[in-house]
């Protein structure tokens, strides 16, 4: 039987299933089960994710059965215990560095199609989002599984493991387009509305280190050079215009603009 709530996201709610799983009940009309329980079947056995072991339907809305993971999620440790920003910031490179080794079967969807949808119903001026999308389509394709929405919030951390939840966005592409995604959250991504003046600089200066020690492990762990990572950055800024971040968008949108002026003509 489901067990007490531990748990909501904006498309699922979590359950306690028994003492060793959970139980995702996606909300209605939302359809990321499939892209997640795919993503988890490229997982199973790597150790860097929960164990998807039952697919069903409650009522109507669909089931994923998990794996239930200890620990707390890096925001959460982050504020008990600051001093580990650098430690938990290479650990998060380093459980990226591990999902992008991992060749994506099973036919998840093309990123690329993914962040175009996404351009094509974003409030961008027409000369920036006609930009984006020409800078998205001479972009290569991949065949690496990437999370799709990869940063703190997602990763939980036990004493022995870090795991990655949270996989309804998964899809294939090159490792950049990822890892992009994760550099532009960490910069740019801005506090909540009522974040006091003191708070915001703080958070300021610990998500600048973050950043920095996320980006450099990345990097340094990489297999083979980097490549386009500016322009993934672009497109995905246009691609987060519509998810609503309202506080956020004038800077991705100067963002996508300071990439458009220094473009070759």
């Amino acid at each position: 039987m489901i067990g007490p709530k531990v748990g909501a996201r904006r498309e699922a709610e979590v359950y306690a299933w028994g003492d060793d799983a959970v139980v995702k009940l996606c909300r209605p009309g939302y359809l990321g089960h499939r892209a997640e329980s795919v993503a988890l079947a490229n997982l199973d056995g790597h150790s860097v994710a929960p164990r998807l072991t039952d697919i069903a339907h409650c009522d109507g809305r669909p089931r994923l059965v998990l794996e239930r993971l200890g620990g707390s999620d890096m925001p959460a440790l982050l504020q008990r215990q600051p001093w580990r920003v650098l430690g938990l910031a290479r650990a998060l490179a380093r459980a990226r560095l591990a999902v992008h080794g991992i060749h994506a079967t099973g036919d998840p969807p093309d990123l690329r199609q993914v962040l175009a949808a996404r351009i094509e119903n974003a409030a961008l001026p027409p000369r920036l989002r006609a930009f984006a999308l020409r800078l998205l389509g001479g972009l290569p394709a991949g065949d690496r599984l990437c999370h799709g929405d990869f940063h703190p919030g997602s990763v939980l951390v036990a004493a022995d493991r870090v795991s990655v939840i949270d996989w309804a966005g998964a899809a294939r592409g090159v490792p950049e387009a990822g890892h992009a995604r994760t550099v532009l959250l960490l910069r740019w991504a801005d506090p909540l509305p009522g974040t006091p003046l003191i708070s915001r600089g703080l958070m300021a200066a610990g998500r600048s280190a973050f950043a920095h020690g996320y980006a450099r492990r990345y990097s340094g762990g990489s297999q083979r050079p980097l490549q386009l990572v500016d322009s993934w950055l672009a497109v995905h800024a246009a691609a987060r215009v519509p998810e609503g971040i309202e506080a956020g968008q004038p800077k991705l949108i100067g963002l996508l603009g300071r990439v458009r002026r220094q473009a070759p003509r």
